[in-house]
């Protein structure tokens, strides 16, 4: 074969990957900005400009590990099935390319997006994942700060306040109050509630926030449920950090996923491990990994999607392309790690045999789309 030939066949089949590529891309970030928007406004009351321009950037570099693979599936499937379909793939194999050179463009552009994700987990997003809860922090705090002196209730996921009327001179001062707190938060020298959120009835209550911290004066209080019934205490404080009822938790089970690759690693030397802590972190370094490659698997599974479906619709073929990906994410992501917490399988095995499993599947489809 020409070699000149060869290059230029590469490099248009290369071109092709990328342009579908950054197509994916570009169209994933127009179908998420609505929905990022809006669960950013239900998160935080009153969400300003630019609280949304500077979350949404946060918000997508953290989804971009997730994303990128999904993109480049659908960009090797449109790819590779549009050549089918143009009958480019039968002039190419006339020209004497061989089959399995087609897939090195694609390799080329998986192996580097692999990098990429590799740095985005072990870097990036532990920082991010931070840097996103302290800005819905400070902006619940702001929110707070400023709220409409005829606004009577407060509503985030773990904390509800509801009041009859707030004194208009001085909106601090909440009037026949009803708090719901998560039961981590509580009156200052409450006993523990146990599992149950707490309950609290107040004839007033002064309301501020602090450095991030919610602070409570309540007088006359009625009850405190379940298990701390008071009966008309005249005054009692409460504290609760904003960081306890905005955005997710770091459980110690997911304690993890906060953390880059060199902290987990000084973590694993130190040794002294809480609880099930030693199995989390390392579970979590195996399936940062797997995440990395299953570009890798991607790839031999969406080169024969193309050239198999050539026949049908282009939509058809993204539309089996796309249950590939859920498919994994979903036994990746879920049943992986259900199977690694409840030790059905080791770490490694648990956050990686998706991957195994789909790269044993996808071998014969590969050999069954180059023949055709």
């Amino acid at each position: 074969m020409d070699p000149a030939l060869h290059v230029k066949i590469f490099l248009y089949l290369l071109r092709q990957i990328v342009f579908s590529l950054l197509f994916g891309v570009g169209a994933v970030l127009v179908l998420a900005v609505p929905g990022i928007a809006v669960s950013t406004v239900h998160k935080i009351p009153n969400p300003d400009i630019g609280l949304l321009a500077g979350y949404l950037p946060i918000v997508f570099q953290t989804l971009a590990p997730y994303l990128l693979p999904l993109c480049f599936l659908l960009a090797i499937v449109a790819t590779y099935g549009r050549i089918a379909s143009d009958r480019e793939w039968t002039a190419i194999q006339m020209a004497g390319f061989h089959p399995a050179r087609i897939l090195v463009p694609g390799l080329i552009v998986a192996l580097g997006l692999s990098g990429l994700t590799w740095w985005l987990l072990g870097t990036q997003v532990p920082r991010l994942k931070g840097e996103q809860r302290e800005m819905l922090v400070a902006a619940a705090e702001r929110a707070l700060s400023s709220l409409d002196p005829g606004r009577t209730t407060i509503s985030y996921d773990e904390l509800f306040v509801s009041a009859k009327w707030r004194d208009p001179s001085d909106p601090d001062w909440w009037y026949e109050v009803f708090i719901r707190l998560p039961d981590e938060a509580g009156p200052t020298g409450a006993p523990d509630a146990g599992p149950a959120d707490i309950d609290t009835f107040a004839d007033r209550a002064h309301i501020r926030t602090e450095r991030g911290v919610i602070k409570i004066d309540l007088y006359g209080v009625y009850s405190i449920l379940p298990n701390f019934p008071v009966a008309k205490t005249a005054h009692l404080i409460m504290e609760i950090p904003l960081d306890t009822v905005i955005g997710p938790r770091k459980k110690q089970s997911t304690r993890g996923r906060y953390m880059t690759n060199g902290e987990i690693r000084e973590r694993l030397a130190q040794g002294n491990f809480d609880e099930g802590e030693e199995d989390n972190l390392r579970y979590e370094v195996h399936k940062r990994a797997a995440l990395s490659v299953v570009y890798l698997l991607f790839l031999v599974i969406g080169v024969p999607t193309g050239l198999i479906l050539r026949r049908g619709t282009q939509l058809g073929a993204l539309a089996v392309a796309s249950g590939f990906g859920i498919l994994y994410y979903v036994l990746s992501m879920n049943v992986g790690r259900e199977m690694a917490s409840a030790q059905v399988l080791p770490n490694w095995a648990a956050a990686w045999w998706t991957t195994i499993l789909g790269g044993l599947v996808s071998i014969p489809l590969l050999r069954k789309g180059l023949r055709r």
